[in-house]
């Protein structure tokens, strides 16, 4: 996670430091694009929160959600490219063994609850590893238009190769109750289109919904970014399961200011206010992640002395001329890209989108 970890909009009260950093007001030129940029904002539904984006801004597919220990990845898709792709990895696993022991990698298939499409899959966690105590949950299913991928973690320590292992006698065997608890959470999955905003209580997340009320297990990792532009997004982190932190945004300035020396970088803005009722901190800088390139990083943070469920901790950042998140490059791929060369928007652009944007973070009525 970002070393600014967490902030939030401009609103009432702003609390500067004495020797505040003035920001540049907008040329002409910037006023006119940002302007056209924000001209049309539409809500899009984060974790249990809303926020209005620019519609130049699209979902990023990189992107983490784990809610109740399920890890879960939800993406629109015909049903004939789901089973295609279904049947693909079901042979795959059925032709599997683990080494050395040459068990079988996958013990079978369950069906899903009211024999919807797809199924889940009993295998060991992994494939590199002879044992078969540690196991994956795999569920594929395909509903309303959408692909849904949901696996947990499940342990069986009854396999005859364990049976001398007081450990695995005593952890025994939980897969039936992770089965339970896997079928219960897809029950409550739906796949969303991403202007989507739900009226029921749940949780929001790239392509999905999960209904139900809060609880303390939940981390939602979200990005989206300028459709044209490499290095300009928004990220959204909302855990209800780390519980309260040490101290808060602003109670880390030290570490802040250490970080922005080696990277010939400077405060533009830090403080606290107010934000449709919420209290957020939020740190605003400028660095040189690159030598030479300036580039813009903002962080707001709320609930960090909370973290729980019905107040998780958020951080909500935005950066422009820094590369958007994406799959992991190969060598080749790394070493003949080409560098972000200036940021595609400039100091007050920046912060004029981040006030824009920011002001607009609000809980989901009814999400709560």
């Amino acid at each position: 996670m970002s070393l600014l970890r967490h902030l939030l909009p401009l609103s009432f009260i702003l609390i500067l430091s004495a020797c505040a950093y003035e920001i540049p007001d907008m040329t002409p030129e910037e006023t006119r694009r940002i302007e056209q940029l924000t001209q049309r904002m539409t809500p899009r539904c984060i974790g249990r929160y809303l926020v209005d984006l620019p519609d130049g801004f699209v979902l990023n597919e990189m992107s983490r959600t784990e809610i109740e220990a399920v890890r879960i990845v939800i993406t629109p898709e015909k049903e004939s490219r789901f089973l295609t792709h279904f049947e693909r990895r079901k042979g795959t696993l059925q032709s599997q063994q683990l080494p050395l022991s040459g068990n079988p990698l996958l013990k079978g298939m369950v069906s899903l609850p009211d024999d919807a499409v797809g199924g889940i899959f009993d295998r060991a966690e992994s494939a590199a590893s002879s044992g078969r105590a540690a196991r994956t949950l795999e569920l594929w299913a395909w509903k309303s238009g959408f692909k849904i991928r949901a696996d947990i973690d499940a342990f069986d320590g009854t396999y005859p190769e364990d049976a001398g292992s007081a450990f695995h006698r005593k952890n025994g065997n939980n897969t039936p109750t992770k089965l339970a608890h896997l079928s219960s959470i897809y029950k409550r999955l739906d796949g969303r289109a991403d202007s989507e905003i739900p009226t029921e209580q749940g949780v929001c997340f790239p392509n999905g919904f999960l209904r139900g009320a809060p609880t303390d297990a939940e981390w939602i990792d979200l990005n989206y970014h300028l459709s044209t532009a490499e290095d300009v997004y928004f990220r959204f982190v909302s855990m209800s399961d780390i519980g309260a932190e040490e101290n808060t945004l602003l109670d880390r300035g030290s570490e802040i200011n250490a970080m922005l020396k080696e990277v010939n970088g400077r405060t533009l803005r830090k403080g606290a206010r107010a934000v449709n009722s919420q209290g957020i901190e939020e740190w605003l800088v400028m660095r040189e992640s690159d030598p030479g390139v300036k580039d813009y990083h903002f962080v707001l943070e709320m609930n960090a002395l909370d973290g729980n469920a019905f107040k998780p901790s958020v951080t909500f950042e935005m950066s422009s001329g820094v590369r958007k998140p994406g799959p992991q490059l190969s060598l080749e791929e790394f070493a003949t890209r080409k560098p972000i060369a200036k940021a595609t928007l400039g100091e007050a652009e920046s912060v004029a989108l981040w006030d824009k944007v920011t002001a607009t973070l609000r809980p989901r009525p009814g999400a709560f």
